[in-house]
């Protein structure tokens, strides 16, 4: 005799449909059954301008290093990308996933495999398998996966009484670096939008995010739904994109810029590499990012910025020209008086133009923090003056 849960399985598999779904396989775990979808990209696929297969383990871990991400970066095989397409929140256990596409390197091929549920009952089995998946993998890339994918399939696995699966492997979430790297030159930092920016990959007609719920919904009530196939589309475009994007982040920190490149990402990269251990790469991306033509306030604070490495790097006169340039400025600069004392005490031993320098600071600073900062600097440096008479 079939229990029911077998029953309705074989009602699944031969009355419903099978047409609206891509073409996949059912898989059977100890908790029941799901859908899964496997595709292949060949080893010379681009996705846009990006060749995939240049993936680099060695380039994601300088790019992690110089963004102050914890964890280690394993060998190229033991990483994994993943996203998630949810019913949005529908009051009682909340959320649920209903579609996980990951993707990951097999030899020179790039995997994509989507688990998806036709029904809810089937989510225990879909989040078991997707367990046993991760067991193989040690690093887990995902997009605004902190706040939203891992904390979300976390709670799933409790509901469903599972271990953790996110509890072993590292996480690193690319749109922390996306927005450090790019959101000055080009706003928006949502994955769709990026894609097109940065890598030139163009999706078409693509369903928006806010009606992927509605196209789920319209399948498990009606069992059709003529946007369900466009939801798969979306997700394998979502985890191939992130996998290409990383490849990109990874080439913004490892190669060198080119004098053509927005002025505004080079000055993003710049002040990245100025709190790093590489910091003094980011002197002459500052003066390409200026050269290029930065807009206001930008440019002061490119000019603050580059005044304070060169200074940093033992370049004094170079340091000493920012700062005369930046006390021009129209606008007030605490930067250009305090470097250019700095330099005329220090340097020069010149404590008479050290001391004139910060007056006419304190005629122009235009807030009582600056004032301060400026006399006490100025106390001290007379009271010096006074000993050296």
């Amino acid at each position: 005799m079939f229990d029911l849960r077998h029953q309705l399985e074989f009602l699944r598999e031969h009355v419903a449909p099978r047409s609206i779904l891509p073409e996949g396989r059912v898989e059977s775990t100890p908790l029941g059954s799901h859908y899964l979808i496997r595709a292949t990209y060949a080893h010379d696929y681009f996705h846009g301008k990006v060749r995939l297969n240049r993936f680099s383990s060695e380039d994601l871990r300088c790019l992690m290093t110089l963004m102050g991400e914890k964890g280690t970066v394993p060998e190229r095989d033991r990483i994994i990308f993943l996203d998630t397409e949810t019913t949005g929140i529908q009051g009682g256990t909340g959320m649920c996933p209903f579609l996980v596409g990951v993707g990951f390197f097999s030899g020179d091929e790039f995997q994509i495999l989507q688990f998806f549920i036709r029904d809810f009952d089937e989510e225990p089995s879909m989040l078991l398998a997707l367990t046993q998946l991760l067991e193989r993998f040690k690093l887990v890339i995902t997009y605004n996966g902190a706040a939203f994918d891992i904390p979300l399939l976390e709670t799933r696995f409790t509901l469903a009484r599972l271990d953790n699966a996110f509890e072993n492997p590292s996480h690193f979430d690319l749109l922390f670096t996306t927005r450090r790297l790019w959101r000055n030159g080009h706003g928006s930092c949502r994955l769709t939008a990026l894609e097109r920016e940065m890598i030139s990959f163009f999706r078409g007609p693509d369903i928006p995010g806010a009606m992927i719920p509605r196209a789920y919904f319209d399948y498990i009530q009606q069992k059709r739904s003529p946007a369900l196939p466009s939801v798969f589309t979306h997700n394998a475009h979502d985890v191939v994109s992130l996998a290409a994007l990383t490849v990109h982040a990874c080439d913004r920190v490892t190669l060198e810029p080119a004098a053509l490149d927005d002025p505004l990402d080079l000055y993003s990269l710049s002040r990245v590499l100025e709190s790093s251990t590489d910091w003094r790469r980011s002197i002459p991306l500052y003066e390409m990012a200026i050269a290029g033509g930065l807009s206001e306030p930008t440019r002061r604070k490119a000019l603050e910025n580059l005044s304070i490495v060169c200074r940093r790097a033992g370049e004094h006169e170079r340091s000493r020209e920012l700062c005369t340039e930046l006390m021009r400025h129209p606008e007030f600069s605490m930067t250009g008086y305090e470097g250019a004392a700095i330099y005329y005490e220090r340097i020069a031993r010149d404590f008479e133009g050290a001391l004139r320098i910060l007056e006419e600071g304190l005629a122009r600073a235009n807030s009582n923090r600056c004032q301060k900062l400026l006399k006490s600097r100025w106390d001290r440096l007379q009271q010096k003056a006074i000993r050296y008479e």
